[in-house]
């Protein structure tokens, strides 16, 4: 195939195949690059022209998804009975093949990339999209060690693709999490897939070998998770605990988020090298293998004194009992720190580290109650309400800050946008943002300290202003027109207008104001019925007025 030409592109080489798949380094002449073609086959099954249109569909989606770690797609096509699909071309090579040939990573390396990854994974599921196919070989790495995720595609979270395959890969299925067997692909797949791929950057070993596929996911449900720590001593404690979360059998059980992970990977990014592996830092130095290097001081270091020699001429640190006792006690030390602490106990650090001023104490202490909120336990509700007290104080602090985080959910980023209109003194565009929040984001889903911090702000807003006292100017008011922008400003007018008739009837110099402001009543309620009746619209067309006064 090289050196034809597939549609507006050049084919110049091949670059790999499999069963499925062929891909190709071509040249698009009109847009003056270098890109990557893939050719899919289409199963005979499939109607061609749905198939064509399901990919067209697809691709607009995909098309959109802008991420520094992701490869883009920036078209498809179709030749002959294949389709093909036009991405950016990475000039690297992938982590499976960096892994053939040189075993393991170092861990710093491997927090590096294991962050990079975690980045995609934590911008696709915002998107609501998931991978469910993470392979060393859809990882590409470029000379500067920047990874690229390739091979996405419109993949939901318990839904099979169209044209997905029937028959599993075996080497997918090493990085498939359990449930994946039979309940199909979700976010917390694609974290247990990442798992699998720290661990064998690590220690150069699958923690479950391939087998039969049936074998492979009863090990995966059955045997214990396999720890990093009993393949590399120098792993750093922190690093294979995550990775151990990771591997957990029950989705349940696994790290929060990608978020999560992607911010302890930070952390252990932070952490100095020398404290990340408590054994090699205070037992170096201390061995007799490292320690001597002639053969007196070798006898020394293992008890075997030369006679006439006083012992008090070896330094302490050097004395065999001491280095014994040293490195019994780090041991020690480090089985203290791995056993899981009480629930209690937990709950009341993170309840110290919220009452904190420090941003990364808010941080930590999402952490450390990640693994309550997610169990069965019998703290979990007040694990997840400090998790999202912690959640709003740094929204809090963001917004006046005025500065979004790259990791902020698109909501959060909404929120500190229109703190910022309160500031530049625009209080109806703010109010309107504010309002939006209220009404599209879940009381009790991921975002609800956004929308609980928005209705805070929305209601103190509305409290600023007061009814007009002069009969005038408040039926000037109330016959006003304005658009409508949320059903929350509707409910306010309601109350607002349900106020004005109950605290001025009978009194004769209202009397013009208290039927203007029933006629209005009576549109507002025919206005909420119709919304709560049809989709949320941004702005209406229905005439009515915009609410700035007190509930």
């Amino acid at each position: 195939m090289e050196q034809r030409n597939v549609g507006p592109f050049k084919i110049l080489k091949r670059l790999g195949s499999n069963r499925r798949h062929r891909v190709f380094h071509a040249r698009q002449t009109e847009q003056n690059r270098d890109v990557a073609i893939k050719f899919v086959k289409i199963p005979p099954k499939f109607d061609w022209d749905s198939a064509i249109d399901k990919i067209d569909r697809e691709v607009a989606q995909l098309q959109k998804l802008r991420h520094p770690n992701l490869v883009r797609v920036y078209g498809a096509g179709f030749e002959e009975d294949d389709v093909f699909f036009a991405t950016e071309l990475v000039e690297g090579e992938s982590l499976a093949t960096i892994l053939s040939r040189r075993g393991k990573l170092a861990p710093d390396q491997v927090v590096e990339y294991g962050r990079q990854i975690c980045s995609v994974l934590q911008f696709l599921h915002e998107h609501d999209l998931i991978h469910s196919k993470l392979t060393p070989v859809k990882i590409m790495v470029t000379s500067d060690h920047q990874i690229k995720v390739t091979d996405l595609r419109l993949n939901r979270s318990k839904r099979r693709r169209w044209d997905a395959p029937l028959r599993r890969d075996l080497e997918l299925a090493a990085y498939m999490a359990p449930e994946q067997f039979t309940e199909g692909a979700s976010d917390k797949s694609d974290l247990y897939a990442l798992g699998v791929m720290l661990h064998e950057m690590l220690s150069g070993k699958l923690p479950y070998p391939p087998d039969t596929l049936g074998r492979m996911q009863k090990s995966k449900i059955n045997s214990p998770v396999p720890s990093v720590a009993t393949h590399v001593m120098d792993c750093p404690i922190w690093l294979n605990q995550i990775v151990t979360e990771m591997l957990d059998p029950n989705p349940r059980n696994r790290p929060h988020s990608a978020e999560a992970i992607n911010f302890t990977l930070d952390e252990i990014k932070n952490i100095d090298a020398t404290k990340q592996a408590a054994v090699a830092q205070m037992a170096s130095g201390f061995t007799p293998l490292t320690a001597g290097k002639d053969k007196t001081e070798a006898e020394r270091l293992l008890g075997k004194e030369t006679a006439g020699k006083e012992s008090n001429s070896v330094p302490i640190l050097q004395r065999t009992p001491v280095q014994v006792a040293l490195l019994l006690t780090v041991l020690a030390l480090i089985f203290f720190m791995l056993q899981p602490r009480s629930d209690v106990k937990i709950i009341a650090q993170a309840k110290q580290m919220i009452n904190s001023e420090q941003l990364a104490q808010w941080y930590d202490a999402r952490v450390l109650l990640e693994p309550i909120m997610k169990s069965d336990r019998t703290l979990s509700d007040e694990a997840t309400g400090l998790y999202f007290d912690s959640k709003l104080k740094t929204l809090l602090a963001r917004s006046e800050s005025g500065k979004s985080s790259n990791t902020d959910s698109d909501s959060e980023k909404t929120f500190v946008k229109a703190v910022g209109l309160l500031k530049l003194g625009q209080d109806e565009d703010a109010a309107n943002l504010f309002s939006k929040l209220m009404v599209d984001l879940d009381p009790q889903g991921s975002d609800q300290h956004v929308q609980q911090a928005a209705k805070k702000r929305y209601d103190l807003l509305k409290s600023k202003a007061r009814w007009p006292m002069d009969p005038d100017e408040l039926l000037a008011k109330i016959t006003e027109n304005k658009k409508v922008v949320a059903e929350a400003d509707l409910v306010a007018l309601q109350k607002a207008l349900a106020k004005v008739i109950t605290e001025r009837t009978g009194d004769p110099k209202y009397e013009q104001v208290i039927a203007a402001a029933m006629v209005k009543l009576e549109a507002v309620k025919k206005q909420l019925l119709q919304t709560r009746s049809s989709p949320p619209s941004v702005e209406s067309d229905e005439a009515t007025l915009k609410p700035s006064l007190e509930n």
